[in-house]
């Protein structure tokens, strides 16, 4: 998948069936089966045994709770390999789901990602790939798991412009704040927005360029 693709958007066009969590489900393209990502439309409610990913779920629409713990629209949290959990969900909800294959054995738990958690100053991109000033740039990580290939959590940064690159990794995003726009290989230009959820497959090739403050929920899945 050589463009961004932008998961509220998709998730409007998409004809799904709300139902049970672990089958309505629709998938998304992916480089490999080294990770799956899928838009699913949970309706009602139901138990899910233990099962052999690490989950990261992001509310796209509607509500969605995860043993009585809710997660509003635009939030999201990991579900730790191996936990049995039971989901309730109200109409009209749609999820984001990343799962990489667990490589490890892990605390069962669900681990949420908060906006607002304290940021530490954090590498800024390569200075080759930059065309313009260093930003600067915070970030907070909430997990790390599968051996450090999969994690997520919160990131911020000045403004900058950086040069067309391949991605080697496969990145959530959801904007918190600001605004970013990317140019891919094949010319095409896409402007996103706070409040918009979009997703980087590895192997696309674009820049990047914010021209103000942004701040990001990401989650990458990083292969070795």
């Amino acid at each position: 998948m050589r463009r961004v693709l932008d998961l509220k958007a998709m998730a409007a066009e998409t004809a799904l069936t709300a139902g049970d969590y672990l089958t309505a489900r629709y998938r998304l393209p992916a480089n490999d089966a080294a990770v799956i990502f899928e838009l699913v439309a949970p309706l009602g409610q139901g138990d899910v045994g233990g099962i052999a990913y690490d989950v990261f779920v992001f509310v796209l629409t509607g509500q969605f709770s995860i043993n009585d713990i809710l997660f509003e629209k635009d939030c999201g949290c990991k579900i730790s390999a191996g936990m049995a959990f039971r989901w309730t969900a109200a109409p009209n909800t749609c999820l984001f789901v990343m799962s990489a294959p667990a490589t490890e054995q892990t605390e069962e738990e669900v681990v949420t990602i908060n906006p607002q958690a304290q940021m530490s100053p954090s590498l800024p991109p390569p200075v080759e790939y930059l065309q313009g000033p260093v930003p600067v740039c915070q970030s907070a990580p909430a997990w790390r798991s599968c051996e450090g290939q999969f994690y997520g959590g919160i990131w911020a940064s000045t403004p900058y412009s950086r040069k067309q690159i391949p991605y080697v990794h496969d990145e959530f995003m959801f904007l918190l704040e600001g605004c970013v726009t990317f140019v891919c290989d094949l010319g095409e230009k896409q402007t996103f927005r706070a409040g918009d959820a979009f997703l980087i497959c590895r192997g696309a090739s674009c820049s990047w360029d914010s021209l103000e403050d942004v701040k990001k929920i990401y989650v990458i899945f990083r292969p070795e």
